[in-house]
């Protein structure tokens, strides 16, 4: 009998923690352990950029893959935005001078419609689209384009969006001045963004780094949202779900068509003895494999059945069991996916047979909540501020409206403005408007701070309601 020898070998030990004082520590958290269980598990050390700056055009691409291909992906969008920005997020003036408040909110209405520097969409549709962008790109650039007195606008500036790949991650460089180009943006000495440099062309349609144009920061409006400190670059919402989307998608895909060739057969009739005629037929399709054959396929009426020879027997295929809990796998996917997203299940399938009201309450509070985080801190602070800023100052310059005077002396002051999104819709009307009712009576809130939530000025429903008093008495309609 052969005898194998075996040379043994200590086990790797795992790298100890060395503390301060020189001497290995143990470790204090069980996710930080190095033993068989995590041993594996790394976790790539690198900074806030280093990894959207190699690796964000492929996620752009394959986001906007399944933002065309992905049903999932494009119902997630379609629903953020529709409850980010509705019909648009609305500036009300709250400037010191009633009358210049006034003439800035009727200049507004007349030069929204024309905001976009193509031509196509007014200033909501601007906001609309940035919002999409952002989710679906991880950032957009919003280009403010001075315009001439002549040009016929009611305020001399639009806006011109850009989408993020115009603005090159890849490029670094130190500038003769001393300044740096990080992931395409340029920083000075002191790390203040001054300039972005872009691509004249969309790169897919031939942009080069050789035909770049550098456009000072105050021109420019980054809207994306950083996710940890020094992040300079956006990445596309929903990237944890990238994977099990694709890999679902094809999945169910599959499945279809599986269920689609698998409903083509009933049965097959099995005989006890074959000659050579059988084989002249294909065994799958029936089609005779010679010009002078008849096909041997039976089709039958719905509700017939043949008859057969001696010795004949007919083998009917069992049902199609398999899938038969595809709704419970198809719902948890759909679940990790909508939780990439950001997005409700509910709003993502339309499917609303697991909850009642109250859950649906809870689950719109949650995800109205998150909203808001996004809505005010980043929408508007990044995007509808500095377009009011950037509206306001073009209307002073441009000499559009009566300057207060003492614009110059606090100009800030005078570029006040609340920014009232547009409300959601009540869950249930009734017992929503009578808690806001209630609220108001119980001194916690004031009329006009529910207007507000409720995307409406105050001062607008009270003009209304004045004037249908006004209409209803003149014309006999009144009460009173």
């Amino acid at each position: 009998m052969r005898t194998m020898n075996y040379q043994y070998k200590e086990p790797e030990k795992p790298k100890q923690i060395i503390g301060l004082s020189g001497k290995p520590l143990s470790s204090s958290y069980e996710a930080a352990s190095t033993g068989s269980r995590l041993g594996s598990w790394g976790g790539n050390d690198i900074s806030p950029n280093g990894t959207d700056a190699s690796e964000l055009a492929r996620l752009r691409n394959r986001s906007r893959d399944m933002e065309r291909n992905t049903p999932w992906t494009n119902r997630a969008f379609c629903v953020d935005v529709a409850n980010e920005i509705g019909t648009g997020i609305v500036p009300k003036p709250n400037t010191p001078n009633k009358e210049f408040n006034s003439e800035l909110k009727e200049l507004w209405g007349d030069w929204q419609i024309h905001a976009d520097a193509d031509g196509v969409l007014s200033a909501y549709g601007l906001q609309a689209l940035a919002a999409r962008s952002r989710r679906e790109s991880g950032e957009v650039f919003i280009r403010i384009r001075q315009r001439r007195n002549s040009d016929g606008l009611p305020c001399p500036v639009q806006f011109q969006i850009i989408e993020a790949d115009h603005c090159p991650a890849s490029l670094n460089k130190t500038q003769s001045n001393g300044n740096k180009v990080k992931s395409g943006i340029e920083f000075n000495a002191i790390g203040k963004v001054v300039a972005y440099w872009f691509f004249k062309n969309h790169p897919s349609d031939g942009g080069n780094l050789a035909d770049m144009v550098r456009v000072p920061a105050e021109q420019v409006i980054h809207h994306f949202i950083p996710l940890r400190a020094g992040q300079i670059r956006g990445r596309p919402v929903g990237v944890q779900a990238f994977v099990k989307a694709y890999t679902y998608d094809k999945y169910d895909d599959a499945e279809l068509v599986r269920k689609e060739t698998r409903a083509h057969f009933t049965g097959v009739i099995e005989r006890p003895d074959y000659d050579d005629d059988d084989y002249k037929f294909d065994p799958i399709s029936g089609d005779p494999i010679g010009d002078d054959v008849m096909v041997p396929a039976m089709n039958m009426e719905p509700g017939t059945f043949p008859s057969l020879l001696p010795g004949e027997n007919i083998n009917l295929f069992d049902g199609d069991k398999a899938g038969s809990n595809d709704m419970d796998f198809a719902r948890r996917q759909l679940l990790a996916i909508s939780a990439g997203y950001g997005v409700p299940y509910e709003l993502l399938t339309g499917d609303y047979s697991k909850i009642n009201d109250r859950m649906w309450r809870g689950i719109m509070n949650q995800y109205r909540r998150e909203l808001e985080q996004a809505i005010e801190l980043y929408t508007i602070q990044q995007i509808c501020r500095r377009m009011w800023y950037a509206f306001v100052d073009s209307a002073v310059l441009g000499g559009v409206v009566r300057v207060p005077f003492d614009y110059s002396k606090k100009p800030f002051a005078y570029k006040r403005a609340e920014h009232q999104p547009q409300s959601w819709p009540y869950i249930h009307p009734l017992q929503d408007i009578k808690a806001l009712q209630l609220s108001k009576e119980e001194g916690f809130e004031s009329r006009q701070g529910i207007m507000a939530r409720r995307g409406r000025d105050a001062e607008q429903v009270d003009k209304e309601r004045s004037e249908d008093a006004k209409r209803e008495k003149e014309l006999g309609l009144s009460t009173e």
